[in-house]
């Protein structure tokens, strides 16, 4: 039996949820995927999967062999990569985590370049928060993330530009009359704010100012929260980079104190990835800005 296979076949199977839409991906019917998780399963000696009414999920001991199971997958396709590359071809496939403004404004430029340079390139991008990219990027089902800084030792980081957190309110609003808003001025209006695991950046601004207590409403998503603010529902904390692509009713200023994020790449290891990841991060540091 063809290990990295069968590593390939579970691992899909996990990551999308269900032997359909893995089948799909892969290109077996959902029979055949059954079969080949059982015999892969036999072979083992312990069960890998659970079958629920949303499809499957791991069982505990396959959890425990996932992180080695996608090594193993990131070792085969460095060395098919690094194959290609002496060749000169460019192939492969990466997994990104992004936000959803690093989504709207880097990749499309990131993915029209290889569109055209290197069509049998393939993007895996996968929208989420600080948090879930760092467990991304220590489990390796990441092979880039594109985030906020980390805490050091977590993960290693590039830093590309600094993105402005900024005051973000409806038209007219009474904070419309600062150049900068005051921290300290922001405890007078009703804050809606993205959950703290997935925006660190603008959630630390609060509670350096003692503010946290004043949050009224909380989403995971940055455009929910704009859309909230444009119906009047209260204030926000907001990168800039959020608001370039998304026009709409609302005023925005900077802060007093000023306040920014260190946007970049996060990476395990920039020295054990393979040629298609450090030719995407270089192309992200000559060329967005």
């Amino acid at each position: 039996m063809n290990t990295f296979r069968m590593v390939k076949v579970f691992l899909t199977s996990v990551d999308s949820g269900s032997f359909t839409r893995a089948g799909e991906i892969l290109g077996y019917t959902q029979s055949n995927l059954t079969q080949m998780m059982r015999s892969f399963e036999d072979e083992l000696g312990i069960p890998l999967l659970i079958k629920t009414k949303k499809g499957v999920e791991p069982t505990g001991e396959a959890k425990q062999l996932m992180p080695a199971m996608r090594a193993m997958l990131a070792q085969e396709e460095r060395f098919l990569q690094e194959a290609d590359e002496i060749r000169g071809i460019h192939r492969g496939s990466i997994r990104i985590g992004s936000y959803v403004s690093t989504s709207s404004t880097w990749l499309p430029q990131v993915i029209g370049y290889y569109q055209n340079e290197y069509p049998e390139v393939e993007f895996n991008i996968v929208e989420s928060g600080q948090e879930e990219m760092l467990q991304g990027l220590r489990s390796g089902y990441l092979d880039i993330a594109l985030m906020s800084a980390p805490e050091k030792g977590e993960v290693e980081f590039i830093p590309v530009l600094e993105d402005p957190m900024v005051v973000v309110f409806p038209p007219d609003h009474e904070l419309s009359a600062y150049d900068y808003v005051p921290v300290g001025k922001l405890k007078d209006h009703p804050l809606i704010m993205t959950y703290r695991e997935y925006d660190s950046d603008a959630n630390r601004i609060l509670l350096d100012a003692g503010l946290d207590a004043s949050v009224r409403y909380r989403s995971r998503d940055d455009f929910a929260v704009l859309s909230m603010v444009q119906h009047g529902l209260g204030i926000s904390i907001l990168p800039e980079l959020t608001l370039e692509r998304f026009p709409g009713s609302y005023d925005y200023r900077m802060l007093d104190p000023e306040s920014h994020r260190s946007l970049g790449i996060g990476i395990r290891s920039v020295k054990e990835a393979g040629p298609l990841t450090r030719s995407v991060i270089d192309y992200i540091k000559e060329n967005i800005r």
